[in-house]
């Protein structure tokens, strides 16, 4: 049975590899409608998720802490604490994550 799964995945392999012969997948991306509207969705999800949360406050910080009464110069000296005490914050995260996974 597990030399007939392999023949079948090597089989759907070639049979995939001769179908995209003399394709240009850049041009598929572009001409092809079902791709296109993929590859806005996708984008479109992308920008979303990284403008909300954390994002926006981290975008904003400075008007923010302007805002709040600091000074010009004081608000984005703020702002710039916020965003090395994220970067180093991810430090640990990346290597927790690549040590433990995603769960």
């Amino acid at each position: 049975m597990a030399a007939r799964d392999v023949f079948y995945m090597s089989y759907a392999l070639k049979v995939e590899q001769d179908t995209q012969k003399g394709r240009n997948l850049i041009m598929d991306f572009v001409k092809v409608a079902r791709v296109r509207r993929a590859a806005l969705a996708s984008s479109i999800v992308m920008f979303m998720q990284q403008f909300c949360g954390i994002n926006v406050i981290a975008y904003y910080s400075s008007t923010i802490f302007v805002q709040s009464g600091l000074s010009n110069s004081a608000g984005i000296l703020a702002a710039m604490g916020t965003g090395i005490i994220n970067w180093l914050g991810a430090i640990p995260a990346l290597y927790t994550i690549d040590t433990f996974g995603r769960r």
